[in-house]
């Protein structure tokens, strides 16, 4: 059934005890405030240094033992402790290399290179190994950050707007600004990141917005076809999905990224938990790993267990049967019953309010709903008919599905929803609170490439036969328990307000999906150009030809170099970037002048990158002093210009995080990305990723109430901007060939 080398999980049998679980964990914990020096061998050192203290075994006593292991134990960390913070500042810390030729690296960087492989060879970090170790979220100076501030918007606002900014600006640095600047300088003494707190209560926890569309991202499948029968494909999520849940919890199977040098204090959120709404702020519900999931069809929902009572892990086979048996019931709950979920899709408060009424104060309710809350993710079944992704009408709807659901097959307050369609094609919608796109993205890397490159498919006979129950399943295997919910007073009617509105921002969603198979990554390299830098310079083409202006433009920059970071934004619109626009709508400006242009753009983009990347960003900056300005009570009409700002054209990369699956080895391996709703609502929201050499993946979405936007306009612009741009090195690339 499987390559067992290639599995990126362990594959255990059994699901771990509680006795066990504390075992491995209590393991790990010391593991990740040790390392490099591993738990067992601080334990020898230990022992060592306290035998080499009992010399003379005649006199050893129990307060002698006491006595050396306590002295040995000190000296032992006292060791690690030091060497532990040398590799913080000197090692983590060291950044330089980024900003050096690869091929003429300083003696520093190749000292430093020479650490990281004596590291790697001799102690190979697991997956939070190192999260201790990474330094803190630098806090820029005040007045970088607002002249960096200054410089972005010159290219947004008119000359006028410009002027009074830059009053603003000098104002607040002269008054409250250097207060505020204060406060944030505590935060960041006291705190391994002075912005993650701020950031997950204030932009995600605060909001009172429906979470579906407005806060969700869609996360999609392989561009080819599924051969599996839909109850053996969501089998096959649930069992790697359930070793890959135990995987996390045990620390292995997901490697490190960047070898330990980037956060991952995020991943334990992936799994198992929920967001809890609030009448004020939600909060995120973490929960230890769980040995079922739910399964909603038709509106109907079951608990779905992975192991049985003695703790023995379901094979997919088994699993099989559970969901075979599931789907083909005829106990489908009807009328507002159906379209419980929907509850979900409400705006915050409200959903507290229901909550708390509906399910908190109703035995049974709150029963079945702590069921939903702890499973380990929601796996829904759709009846869709089958959806052609190498259309772009089909593959638009597949992902406007993935994105928003129907307001019935949803649990929107779970990190992850699958969704397997009647034809096996799977895709997935993930709650954006508790962890970002790159933990996603790797969850579903590696789901993929177990699916659908180390997992055998069977062929579909031996589907059906697998399905089938026999006296002895029905003794080993347990059904799976309809979630029955009791309908009181007042119930029906919200669910269906809450369907009603959901059904209504559904409809006023517009995503239009490509995927652009004329070219890929190769071709953009040929160019001698940054992939990511052709990509956003062709959106500011697009956009400037959709607005007949240049926009606030939002590009998520990783900070994963620091400690439980999320992310920073990278500003796109710079001099550079609106130079070359405007010389690509100048029909007078040569060829080479606008290859020139395009070439200092994409370095200038380069550059954010990674200033970025070490800590330099503002908009988190900026972010942090707004909240400490509202709670302290300062006024401040320059922060108060750069809340009130809004992002008109939202983009997103979606990185490559393991490399396993090769997309340039068939098309079918092609995975087809995420999409996310657009920001504003006047606004555009770009989520686009590489096929490999392939192709570009693109998802646009907008809201057809604007009368200012329009998805499948803004994707023809796009189209264009990427022809327009691949053509300016036309001769030099066939040169190259």
């Amino acid at each position: 059934m499987t390559n067992m080398s290639k599995m990126p999980y362990p594959m255990p049998k059994k699901f771990p005890s509680n006795l066990e679980r504390l075992g491995y964990r209590s393991y790990n914990w010391i593991e990740n405030r040790t390392w490099p020096i591993r738990p067992h061998l601080f334990v020898g050192f230990t022992l060592i240094g306290s035998a080499a203290q009992l010399r003379d075994f005649a006199d050893v006593t129990i307060e002698s033992v006491l006595k050396s292991l306590m002295i040995s134990t000190v000296s032992t960390y006292s060791a690690t402790f030091i060497l532990r913070k040398f590799l913080k500042y000197f090692y983590f810390s060291y950044k330089a290399y980024l900003f050096e030729n690869p091929k003429k690296p300083s003696i520093r960087t190749k000292l430093w290179g020479i650490l990281r492989m004596i590291l790697l060879k001799l102690a190979p970090p697991k997956l939070n190994s190192c999260d201790y170790l990474l330094p803190n979220l630098p806090l820029p100076a005040l007045k970088n950050t607002v002249d960096q501030y200054i410089e972005s918007m010159k290219y947004i606002l008119t000359e006028e707007e410009h002027d009074q900014l830059v009053k603003d600006a000098d104002n607040f640095l002269s008054n409250e600004g250097k207060t505020l600047q204060r406060f944030a300088w505590i935060m960041h003494k006291f705190k391994d990141n002075y912005v993650t707190s701020f950031w997950e209560k204030y932009i995600y926890f605060a909001g009172r917005y429906p979470v579906l569309i407005n806060s969700s991202v869609a996360q999609c499948t392989m561009y080819g076809e599924s051969g599996l029968l839909q109850p053996y494909q969501i089998a096959r999520l649930i069992y790697i999905e359930a070793i890959g849940n135990l995987a996390l919890d045990k620390q292995v199977g997901y490697k490190p990224i960047g070898d330990g040098l980037m956060s991952t204090r995020h991943y334990k959120n992936i799994y198992n938990g929920s967001r809890i709404p609030g009448k004020e702020y939600d909060h995120f519900q973490w929960n230890k790993p769980s040995r079922h999931v739910v399964l909603v069809h038709r509106g109907t929902w079951y608990k779905v267990d992975i192991c049985d009572e003695k703790r023995n892990i379901y094979s997919v086979d088994q699993i099989a049967k559970i969901i075979s048996e599931a789907i083909t019931r005829n106990d489908k709950s009807t009328g507002s019953l159906a379209k419980i979920a929907a509850l979900t899709t409400d705006r915050r408060t409200e959903w507290c309010e229901n909550r708390e009424k509906f399910f908190l104060k109703n035995p049974k309710n709150k029963r079945l709903l702590e069921i939903i809350e702890t499973a380990m993710f929601v796996m829904s079944a759709d009846d869709q008919l089958k959806w052609d992704v190498k259309t772009s009408a089909d593959l638009s709807a597949y992902m406007k599905d993935m994105l928003a659901g129907d307001g019935i097959n949803r649990w929107a307050d779970k990190t992850m929803n699958y969704a397997v369609d009647s034809t096996g094609r799977a895709g997935a919608t993930g709650e954006h609170s508790p962890c970002d796109g790159a933990e996603l993205d790797h969850l579903c890397e590696n789901v993929l490439f177990a699916d659908k490159c180390v997992m055998r498919e069977p062929s579909k006979e031996e589907q059906f036969e697998a399905m089938k129950w026999s006296e002895k399943d029905l003794k080993t295997v347990k059904l799976a328990e309809k979630l029955d919910f009791e309908l009181v007073e007042g119930l029906g009617n919200e669910i269906e307000r809450c369907y009603d509105n959901h059904k209504k921002a559904i409809d006023d969603l517009h995503v239009s999906s490509v995927v652009f198979k004329d070219f890929g990554k190769g071709r953009v390299k040929k160019c001698g150009i940054s992939p990511d830098g052709f990509v956003q310079m062709a959106l500011q083409l697009a956009i400037y030809r959709d607005q007949e202006k240049f926009v606030l433009t939002y590009e998520p920059g990783s900070v994963r170099f620091f400690a439980n970071t999320r992310t920073e934004t990278l500003r796109p619109v710079t001099k550079t970037s609106c130079d070359f626009v405007k010389a690509m709508m100048d029909q007078t400006v040569s060829r080479e002048t606008r290859r020139d242009l395009l070439r200092q753009a994409c370095g200038a983009h380069v550059a954010n990158c990674k200033n970025v990347m070490i800590g330099n960003g503002i908009d988190r900056h900026l972010f942090v002093l707004c909240v400490l300005a509202k709670g302290f009570g300062y006024e401040s009409k320059f922060l108060d210009h750069y809340s009130n700002q809004k992002w008109i054209l939202s983009t997103s990369n979606i990185p490559n995080m393991t490399n396993q699956v090769d997309e340039d080895n068939d098309e079918k391996y092609i995975m087809t990305g995420a999409s996310f709703g657009a920001v504003a609502q006047d606004g555009y929201g770009v989520c686009y990723r590489f096929g490999g050499n392939r192709a570009i993946l693109v998802h646009v979405t907008s809201y057809h109430s604007s009368e200012k936007t329009d998805s499948d306009r803004f994707m023809g612009y796009l189209r264009e901007a990427f022809h327009s741009l691949a053509d300016l090195f036309e001769t030099e690339t066939n040169n190259n060939k």
